[in-house]
C-alpha cells in the first residue's frame, strides 16, 4: 500500500500537471489515478510516495527547500482534518474530508506555499475540484 503524507491530501487535489519537473508531474498524476480507481493509501509521517520523485528530496528523505515547513504543513493537515500516520484512506473518504475545510483552516495547512503563491492553488480551487468530482460520481 503507499504511503501520502497527510498535506499531499490537499496537494493531489488541486494538482494541475506543474510540478518541479516532468518526472515529478508524471509520478503525481500516476499515483492520483491509482488512488481515484480505488486503490487505498496509508497516512504517514515524512517522506512518502509522491516525495519519492521530488528533484528537492535529499539521500536521507529530507528536502532540500526546508523539512520543516512540510512537517509543519502536515502536522496542521492532521489536525485540520482529525487524522494521524497509520490511518488507511481512500479517494472518496478524502474528499469527504476535504469537503467539511473551511478558509481558515485551509490557510493553515496551504497559506504561503509555493504553489498558493504561482496562483496555482487556492481555497475556491479546492472546492471547485471537490464539486466537480462530486458531480462525476
Amino acid at each position: 500500500m503507499k504511503e501520502i503524507r497527510c498535506h499531499h491530501l490537499f496537494c493531489m487535489t488541486l494538482f494541475s500537471g506543474h510540478g518541479y519537473d516532468q518526472n515529478f508531474s508524471d509520478h503525481m498524476q500516476d499515483l492520483i489515478d491509482c488512488f481515484t480507481q480505488g486503490e487505498p493509501f496509508l497516512l504517514c509521517e515524512g517522506s512518502d510516495a509522491i516525495c519519492r520523485n521530488c528533484p528537492n528530496r535529499t539521500s536521507h528523505g529530507g528536502c532540500t527547500l526546508g523539512s520543516e515547513d512540510v512537517q509543519k504543513r502536515d502536522f496542521q493537515a492532521m489536525s485540520v482534518l482529525g487524522l494521524s500516520a497509520g490511518q488507511r484512506l481512500d479517494w472518496e473518504q478524502r474528499a469527504k474530508l476535504l469537503a467539511q475545510v473551511d478558509e481558515n483552516s485551509f490557510q493553515l495547512v496551504c497559506g504561503g506555499c509555493r504553489w498558493a503563491k504561482e496562483g496555482l492553488c487556492s481555497f475556491a480551487i479546492l472546492r471547485e475540484r471537490l464539486e466537480t468530482s462530486r458531480t462525476m460520481l
